[in-house]
């Protein structure tokens, strides 16, 4: 799923216009309409929205970055699911990223530990996809199901 379907599904859920979603969102309503077109016009190529994108829509649909990311994340394309011993391989990875990444950070500052969150998303989300493209190409086909 894409973070305009999201979007589009939001505002349908909610009856709200792209304007009434821009203005929550800090976002223009032509980029709201791009993300849900997910073509850049200019291009036609997909969008591919920034980490700040990200935390706005989130504010603005009440969720948290990583939640956002999630959801963006369900559709696979025919990708094959991670096995538990994938995941843990996955979240020991991202702990480590993290933790080198934390100690860089001042530990006081809000906007740092809401930037490290956003971050930690992203990677982990990054981290799945380039997981199940691996297992896709690497799986033997008499492996795969």
């Amino acid at each position: 799923m894409t973070l305009g379907e999201l979007i589009r599904e939001y505002r349908d859920q909610h009856g709200m216009s792209m304007d009434e979603f821009a203005r929550l969102s800090n976002l223009s309503k032509g980029y709201i309409s791009m993300l849900e077109k997910n073509k850049n016009p200019r291009n036609g190529k997909p969008i591919t929205p920034s980490i700040a994108t990200y935390t706005d829509v989130a504010a603005a649909m009440h969720v948290s970055v990583a939640e956002l990311m999630e959801k963006v994340g369900e559709k696979n394309e025919g990708l094959p699911d991670l096995n538990a011993r994938d995941e843990r391989q996955i979240e020991r990875d991202l702990e480590d990223m993290m933790h080198s990444v934390s100690t860089a950070a001042y530990e006081g500052d809000s906007d740092a530990q809401e930037d490290i969150e956003a971050f930690k998303a992203t990677l982990k989300s990054a981290m799945i996809q380039a997981k199940r493209i691996a297992k896709k190409k690497y799986t033997p086909r008499k492996y795969q199901q």
